[in-house]
């Protein structure tokens, strides 16, 4: 297993090879530009411009998140990603408009374009490097659950989908020779941008208020079942929290009121390190014990216990429903 240390230097790695990469391609669009003229090779140029400042961001952000909690953040610094994910976004969306309002008026004046022999190199050369890299950040970020690098991965992927059609549309340039060709291209791409734009500062407003991811939720709910004890009489009100590449988590659970505190906390204990073994991700558990009642020995399968008002009639399946939920699923009602 991939210790925690070695998860930072391959994140941390990963930041800055994008923005090795992205320097590089962005250079060979300009280049392209000057080359050209191609007002759609310089929107496709200014992207990347925006690709090279997200991804300086996200390094930022992958380095701080490596940080330690400490007592003006006791929940460390990994939420910083989410912020990244966030600018990113908006830069996209300034990007955007910007391309929108230079390329409208020349929708009627046209652009004349030259040398598109060169155009083509540069473009198709930094589409492929652009996907090379989409590709090898989406799957660390993924991998190493890192949102910032998966978000700059999903950037970068959009910005290969844009740069394959100027590629086609310069080709249509090249053989039909119409001025106003090259500027419509510069729209559609600039429609784009703002469509992927708006779909990153989703993703981070989402984050940012902790909505429940359903993956995360059943990999936790797993780990969860795979502790269950028969000390462990039910559970309830499970709330999960993403901080970078940890996990939080802090849930209810019933247990046999004659419990002593030793008992408690070797559960506890017991319950940390099985999710831990169970999920690849750092987890921060936090168990509140509720004390059983008589009404509870229906779904109790604890043996020998001295306070048993009847028998075990049920059996609770531990479902998303019954974890989430404080005492209103039928479940936890003795029928």
């Amino acid at each position: 297993m991939v210790t925690l240390a070695e998860r930072n230097r391959i994140r941390i790695r990963a930041s800055f090879i994008s923005i090795v990469v992205g320097a590089a391609i962005c250079a060979a669009k300009f280049a392209g530009y000057f080359a050209t003229g191609s007002f759609a090779i310089l929107s496709d140029a200014l992207e990347s411009i925006i690709n090279v400042a997200a991804a300086s961001f996200v390094a930022y952000s992958v380095i701080q998140g490596t940080r330690a909690a400490d007592g003006s953040h006791p929940y460390g610094w990994g939420r910083l990603e989410y912020f990244s994910a966030g600018l990113e976004g908006s830069l996209i969306l300034l990007a955007g408009v910007w391309i929108l309002y230079e390329s409208v008026p020349r929708l009627v004046s046209g652009n004349v374009v030259s040398r598109m022999d060169l155009g083509l190199l540069f473009v198709g050369g930094g589409t492929i490097a652009n996907a090379l890299l989409s590709l090898y950040l989406t799957r660390t970020g993924k991998k190493y659950h890192s949102v910032a690098l998966t978000a700059d991965g999903a950037h970068i992927l959009t910005d290969v989908f844009s740069s394959v059609g100027i590629f086609i549309g310069l080709i249509l340039v090249a053989l039909t020779n119409l001025p106003w060709l090259d500027p419509l291209l510069a729209i559609l791409m600039g429609l784009w941008i703002l469509f992927s734009g708006f779909l990153l500062l989703r993703q981070s407003y989402f984050q940012l208020m902790d909505r429940a991811s359903p993956e995360i939720t059943a990999e936790v709910m797993a780990a969860l079942t795979a502790s269950r004890r028969p000390e462990m009489i039910r559970p309830h009100r499970l709330r999960l929290r993403e901080s970078g590449q940890s996990v939080h988590v802090d849930f209810h659970m019933i247990v046999p009121r004659y419990f002593t505190v030793r008992q408690l906390h070797n559960l506890e204990g017991e319950i940390r390190h099985t999710m831990t073994g169970n999920m690849e991700r750092p987890v921060d558990l936090l168990l509140h014990s509720d004390p059983c009642a008589s009404s509870d020995c229906y779904a109790c399968a604890m043996p020998e216990c001295p306070v048993r008002a009847r028998a075990q009639s049920k059996t609770l399946e531990w479902d998303s429903a019954l974890l989430t939920d404080d005492f209103n699923h039928p479940a936890h009602r003795d029928g």
